[in-house]
């Protein structure tokens, strides 16, 4: 089941509802990450499963320019998990993390974007 999110900065930035994860019928072909583009100063979603997602080929979906993802991928070994705002297990070794820190946010350019659960999606 995925996550849904929000991102909200302190200079009042907020992004749509982010649906983030994998449903019931496709979690083993797409895991969607929060990214942001600098030009339209947008925070939305990547599936980081596809052909180009697993080369590091993430562009906007409104401009067409590259897109810089937020949270890491990592072994998939970690024991807690109240650091983290969301997690994905891509496969059997590797995990997605976002943490529950601020991140860099592309309107005001400043590090004071958090992340907040609103829910569960499937």
């Amino acid at each position: 089941m995925g996550s849904m999110l929000i991102s909200q900065c302190k200079c009042g930035y907020e992004s749509d509802c982010l649906s983030v994860g994998g449903g019931m019928m496709d979690f083993n072909e797409k895991c969607w990450t929060p990214c942001y583009c600098d030009e339209c100063e947008l925070v939305m979603t990547i599936n980081i499963l596809t052909k180009e997602g697993k080369k590091g080929y993430y562009r906007c979906t409104k401009c067409k320019k590259t897109v810089k993802s937020y949270g890491e991928i990592g072994e998939d070994n970690f024991e807690s998990q109240d650091e983290y705002i969301f997690d994905w297990g891509i496969d059997d070794e590797k995990r997605y993390f976002l943490q529950n820190k601020p991140y860099y946010c592309p309107k005001c350019k400043k590090e004071e974007m958090r992340f907040y659960s609103t829910g569960c999606w499937d």
